[in-house]
């Protein structure tokens, strides 16, 4: 049995449509005339929902011109080969249609020969199943539906649509195997719900779960949104995070409004950490921004209940860390890894200070580990077990008698390097007599008190040349010199150098 080509027609003057359906045996030629449209969204639905084999269209209509038909037929991965018809006025405009995509253009009145020679090389081109070539196409992200996909979303005229790309959130490590079975239960769990409320689609792109909603409203979308969070949650034991992009007013802008949702998928990183993770394209997650010099703080708060060995107050400031990160690093998995990294690098400088030996976790090592984490979460309790290590050195050292004085000795220098510390307001702090302090600070750490207590104002001098732009002058005094020359003599005493060399060189 000869096959049979599908083909329809459009255009906004009837009698056009009805001369070319009697200019031409159409059947002779083997196609099928299946729908004839008035206007462009009419031409546009039934391209979607019946996908011809070809498409004879005017190129001004009503509603949707032929342009815009098009585009929107490419963008969908749609393969019926559009033809157009213009006047004379349009030529143009027809002509800069083949850039699109369209396979020709016929000038008003409709010569016969001129007709069937353009719909006969189409007829060639998918007999031989060969798309046909296309004038300056790029390659575009396409999304193929079925065509019952595309009929759900016909159901609604002047339908809007709202793309949102959703994620599986596992509660527990699962296998492979078993992720691939819930994959499958919740594509299969939101095209029954989806379809039971008619309330649009799901599909698969680049192993990415789509929902495209019809007609949303921004309070019924949270509703729906929340309903297919918690039932996957007590049918599946797992949930869902989602990104809510624009709403689009046609098909064919789908797939660009998919795209930007993507923009925001770091964020599934981090999707545990909130009660309903629904992430807003253009609307920021965070109302408040976390500094570097709050992250500081949350370090020192951190190592302060290690030093204290208050074991409540150590969960409370790993808590307060962990927030601070996610808020830090904004959906940005490579900025947690290494606000977490830099975290144990700054442990290890502050344990040398301290006279501590630190656990010897290499920062490249655990960098590499924390980027294989799947989730935050997973991030979070690997750095506990971490930042568990160091507490335990130093309940280790406090264990060891008088380890326990000098410890508290080097953290209040630490902490008041910039103030007038003499032996006699440390010997207070350790409630010590001047005398013995001197002589116990010198057994424990191996030097006198004030240089000890210079070498911390310099590393904390030089930090400030290599950061800021402050005037040594300044430095000097901020750290605790009683005056510039002292820190400069002292300064090239242990670097061979003056800050302002020294600050010269590092930043050449």
């Amino acid at each position: 049995m000869k096959k049979m080509f599908r083909m329809i027609l459009a255009d906004d003057e009837p009698v056009i449509t009805k001369g070319i359906k009697k200019l031409v045996d159409w059947k002779g030629l083997g196609i099928e005339i299946m729908g004839e449209y008035e206007d462009g969204k009419s031409a546009l639905d039934g391209i979607v929902r019946e996908q011809p084999d070809l498409a004879l269209l005017d190129i001004h209509m009503p509603k949707k011109n032929g342009i815009d038909i098009l585009k929107e037929v490419k963008q969908l991965g749609i393969n019926t080969r559009i033809i157009f018809i213009s006047g004379f006025q349009d030529f143009q405009y027809a002509k800069d249609a083949l850039t699109f995509g369209a396979v020709d253009y016929l000038l008003k009145p409709i010569i016969k020969d001129e007709l069937v020679n353009t719909v006969e090389k189409c007829l060639v081109s998918l007999k031989q199943n060969l798309r046909l070539p296309e004038q300056g196409e790029k390659e575009e992200m396409q999304i193929k539906f079925s065509s019952a996909y595309y009929k759900k979303l016909l159901e609604v005229e002047d339908c809007t649509y709202l793309p949102v790309v959703a994620e599986i959130i596992y509660e527990k490590a699962v296998s492979v195997q078993e992720k691939k079975l819930i994959r499958f239960s919740i594509i299969s769990f939101l095209e029954d719900l989806l379809e039971e409320k008619n309330q649009g689609i799901v599909f698969v792109k680049n192993q990415n779960i789509v929902i495209v909603l019809k007609n949303p409203e921004r309070c019924k979308t949270e509703e729906l949104l929340w309903e297919i969070m918690e039932e996957a949650k007590r049918v599946m034991t797992c949930r869902l995070a989602f990104i809510e992009g624009e709403p689009v007013d046609s098909m064919g802008d789908i797939p660009a409004a998919y795209a930007r949702c993507l923009s925001m998928e770091g964020y599934f990183y981090f999707a545990r950490q909130f009660q309903f993770p629904v992430f807003r394209l253009g609307i920021a997650v965070f109302k408040k921004k976390v500094s570097l010099d709050e992250i500081r703080e949350g370090r020192e708060q951190l190592l302060d209940t290690m030093i204290a060995q208050d074991e409540k107050g150590f969960l409370k400031a790993c808590e307060n860390l962990k927030r601070l990160v996610s808020i830090a690093s904004d959906g940005r998995k490579e900025d947690a890894c290494f606000h977490y990294a830099s975290t144990i690098r700054i442990l290890d400088e502050r344990f040398e200070t301290l006279g501590i030996k630190e656990p010897g976790l290499e920062f490249k090592e655990i960098l590499a580990r924390s980027r294989k984490t799947g989730s935050y979460e997973e991030l979070t309790e690997q750095f506990y077990l971490y930042f568990c290590q160091y507490k335990n050195k130093i309940r280790d050292a406090v264990a060891r008698g008088d380890k326990k004085d000098i410890i508290r000795a080097r953290e209040y220098i630490e902490k008041h390097y910039m103030e007038n510390l003499t032996l006699e307001v440390m010997a207070g702090e350790i409630h010590m007599n001047s005398y013995y302090f001197s002589s116990f600070f010198k057994k424990n750490s191996g030097e006198n008190f004030k240089d000890y207590l210079n070498k911390v104002r310099l590393k904390h001098g030089v930090s400030l040349l290599v950061s800021t732009d402050k005037k040594t002058a300044d430095i000097a005094q901020e750290v605790g010199f009683r005056d510039y020359r002292s820190f400069t003599e002292l300064f090239h005493r242990f670097y061979g150098e003056t800050p302002a060399a020294y600050r010269k060189r590092i930043r050449e």
